[in-house]
C-alpha cells in the first residue's frame, strides 16, 4: 500500500500566511529620510560629480601640457624615494630636515614654473575658479580660507619661493574634496596647499615648497 506524503493543511498555510502579516506590522515603516538623501547631503553629491565630471574633462582637453605636468610630477616622485632611501637608517626626527636639504641640493637651480609650466596655468585657474566662485562654493571657499597663513593672525609667515622650507609653526590651509577630484592627481609625496592665492606645491615628507602658481584662485572671499 502506498503512502503518500502529507501536504499542509488548508489551516496551517492560513496560520503561516496570518503570521507573516502580523510581523510587517511590527516591522519600522521606511521614512523619507532613509530612502532619500537630504538636501545637504544632496548639494555635496552635486558638487563632488561635478569636480569629477571637471577632472575628467580636463584631462581630454588640456592635452600635452597637462601630460608634461603629469611627467614633471612623477620624476619628482622618483626624486623624493631615491633621496628618502638614502636615509633609511636616520632617526625619524632627522628625516624631514636632512630630506629637506639633500632634495634642494638636487634642485638647487629650479625655478617656479618648471612644474607648473605656463601652458597649464589656464586650465588650473580655470578649475579653481568653477569650485571657487559663485553662489555654491562658499563651503569650499570657507575650507580654503580656513588655515590659509595670509588669514591667521597667530600664523608664522611663509615665504613663497621654490625650496624654500614651509615653516612648522605656519597654518596650513585645507584642500575641500570637491577640489582634489577637480585638479590633476599628485604622488604621494606631494600635495596642493594655498597660501593667500597662491596654489603651492608642498612635499608631504620634507616640507619645502616645490613649485607654486601664483594667483591661482579668485579672490577668497569667506571669511
Amino acid at each position: 500500500m502506498k503512502h503518500h506524503a502529507a501536504h499542509p493543511s488548508r489551516a496551517t498555510s492560513f496560520t503561516l500566511i496570518g503570521s507573516l502579516g502580523l510581523m510587517t506590522l511590527f516591522l519600522p515603516a521606511p521614512t523619507s529620510a532613509q530612502t532619500q538623501p537630504t538636501r545637504a547631503e544632496a548639494r555635496v553629491a552635486a558638487k563632488v560629480e561635478k569636480a569629477r565630471r571637471a577632472g575628467l574633462r580636463a584631462e581630454k582637453e588640456a592635452g600635452e601640457a597637462l601630460k608634461r605636468f603629469h611627467k614633471e610630477v612623477a620624476e619628482y616622485g622618483r626624486l623624493h624615494a631615491a633621496q628618502l632611501a638614502w636615509l633609511g637608517t636616520l632617526e625619524p626626527a632627522k628625516v624631514q630636515e636632512a630630506l629637506a636639504r639633500a632634495i634642494v641640493s638636487k634642485r638647487d637651480d629650479a625655478q617656479r614654473g618648471d612644474i607648473f609650466e605656463k601652458e597649464v596655468h589656464p586650465l588650473f585657474r580655470r578649475l579653481l575658479a568653477e569650485q571657487l566662485k559663485g553662489p555654491d562654493t562658499a563651503a569650499a571657499q570657507e575650507a580654503v580660507v580656513e588655515g590659509n597663513p595670509t588669514r591667521e593672525e597667530d600664523s608664522v609667515p611663509v615665504l613663497v619661493r621654490v625650496n624654500a622650507a614651509y615653516p612648522s609653526g605656519a597654518s596650513r590651509s585645507t584642500v575641500p574634496p570637491s577640489l582634489l577630484l577637480a585638479l590633476p592627481a599628485l604622488p604621494a609625496c606631494l600635495h596642493y596647499r594655498f597660501v593667500g592665492t597662491d596654489l603651492l606645491l608642498v612635499d608631504s615628507v620634507a616640507q619645502i615648497i616645490v613649485d607654486f602658481l601664483p594667483a591661482a584662485t579668485p579672490a577668497l572671499v569667506a571669511r
